[in-house]
């Protein structure tokens, strides 16, 4: 492994020399807006199935919630070789116009015509033929998302090699998905409305709508942003995957931050994945178009307090290391989720949104940093072992970060149905099923949380470190 040797001393810089990024370094907005805006591809896709899925199949259609969430596991299951094939793909295509836009291009045009299609299943089917469909339907659509999400993730790492400006890279990123995701909690409400002949009929005039956001924003983000290091790669001969993916595992920093976003993404999701159902049966009773307005506004009314928390971390990012400002956001995070079991009761509706500010505004601290953090593993990866592999990195990531929200779905579908004993034939639940479904609304996240800070503390990329690793990689290579 190569070790950090910094060049000759020079006079320390003032701390506002130290805040400033060389022009050579920086990003035009009209990328950072581009890329920002790609990012509403992604989660479009990713969020509005996990948002639809049991509220659609399982509320709507009367399947079983085992049997929606065994399909999705199975798609997992596909995605542990298609990720890091596109991956490697991506990392090795000797393309003129570069390794990462082409294949974003096409597979967001992929992933938002498909979209639509996963509710197309007839509604007198039994759960084996919808199981069937589902097993297939699945399977074909994360193929097409691995084809867009993984070029995305690659592309955002490589767009400055600048520590502060890659930061801010993921800050405006933040920003405007915030603004542009909005509608995600909604989607499952918006199908509900009275305007469809029956809600069946909303769910899918509402994918359509979301097919087309992801077409639109992945084709904007491939066509406007542009590949810093596509010279350097260009000269890299083909690696073998299995070695690239074996070698990946000696990468300390990366494994610490690939688990913890995955682990946390766990957590999290396996609350979401019960948010209706805490929402339309312990707070509202059963009532499934209030409970479902509900659950859109606890997720949109703190956003302002996101939009602090980004506003934060471009200010602190300048003066302190993302390691220390991420450990706060995590231990902000694990009080906000402790503090929902005090706060959630039958009919007390204000009383939900009393974490839900502290939530947010840690959420945008930790998503903003922990990405940006993933850019460095990169220089770290290419210090250690010689190449630029942006590609099989974000293809890691995304396979965890696709595992850990279907096991949340799927622990929270097998909780739900074994372990809470939740029926939907039954409408109103029984008391302990309800206080069941609350406790493990609270303990999920709140182990998570605790495992990812503990994970945490062992990460070794201070920015000085950094400062030093591209230090030594533009002695290697030309600077880029």
């Amino acid at each position: 492994m190569s070790q950090v040797t910094p060049g000759a001393r020079e006079p320390k810089p003032t701390a506002e020399e130290s805040e400033q990024v060389p022009e050579k370094d920086r990003v035009p907005f009209k990328q950072k807006l581009a890329y920002a805006f790609g990012l509403s591809a992604d989660h479009y896709a990713q969020f509005g199935i996990s948002n639809l899925a049991l509220p659609f199949f399982n509320i709507l259609l009367g399947i079983s919630p085992s049997v929606v969430t065994t399909a999705l596991a199975i798609s997992r299951a596909w995605d542990a070789i298609t990720d890091p094939i596109v991956g490697s793909i991506s990392d090795n295509l000797k393309n003129p116009k570069g390794r990462r836009k082409p294949l974003l291009f096409w597979g967001a045009i992929l992933t938002g015509c498909f979209f639509p299609v996963v509710w197309l299943v007839p509604e007198g089917w039994g759960e084996d033929a919808v199981f069937i469909y589902l097993i297939i339907a699945f399977p074909l659509f994360y193929t097409f998302y691995s084809l867009m999400s993984v070029p995305y993730e690659s592309l955002g790492m490589e767009l400055t090699p600048n520590y502060r400006e890659r930061t801010s890279v993921y800050t405006i990123r933040n920003y405007m998905n915030t603004i542009a995701t909005l509608a995600i909690p909604f989607l499952f409400f918006f199908g509900n409305l009275s305007v469809f002949s029956d809600p069946v009929t909303g769910v899918r005039v509402v994918s359509l709508a979301v097919g087309a956001i992801i077409i639109v924003a992945g084709v904007t983000c491939a066509r406007v942003c542009e590949e810093r290091y596509h010279s350097v790669a260009a000269k890299q001969r083909q690696e073998n995957l299995f070695k690239t993916a074996r070698s990946l595992f000696k990468n300390k920093p990366l494994v610490i931050v690939v688990s913890s976003i995955a682990i946390v993404l766990f957590g999290l999701t396996s609350v979401q994945a019960l948010d209706p159902y805490v929402h339309i049966y312990y707070i509202y009773g059963g009532d499934k178009a209030a409970g479902a307005f509900l659950d859109g506004i606890n997720r949109t009314v703190p956003l302002v307090f996101g939009l602090l928390g980004t506003f934060c971390v471009q200010k602190l990012s300048k003066k302190y290391d993302k390691h220390h400002l991420l450990l706060a956001s995590v231990a902000i995070l694990f009080v906000a989720k402790l503090g929902l079991y005090v706060t959630y009761f039958p009919g007390q509706i204000l009383l939900t949104l009393a974490t839900k500010p502290f939530f947010a505004f840690a959420s945008s601290c930790f998503w903003i940093l922990i990405i940006s953090m993933r850019a460095d593993v990169a220089d770290w990866d290419e210090l250690c072992f010689g190449r630029r592999r942006e590609g099989v990195i974000a293809a890691l990531n995304n396979w965890l970060v696709k595992v850990s929200i279907t096991l949340a779905v799927a622990c929270s579908g097998y909780l739900l149905e074994f372990m809470a004993g939740f029926d939907v034939a039954e409408g109103e639940q029984s008391v302990e099923t309800l206080e069941s479904i609350k406790t493990m609304y609270v303990a999920l996240p709140c182990v998570a949380l605790g495992l990812a800070f503990v994970i945490l503390l062992k990460y070794p990329l201070s920015r000085k470190k950094m400062e030093e690793v591209r230090a030594e990689l533009e002695q290697r290579r030309e600077a880029v």
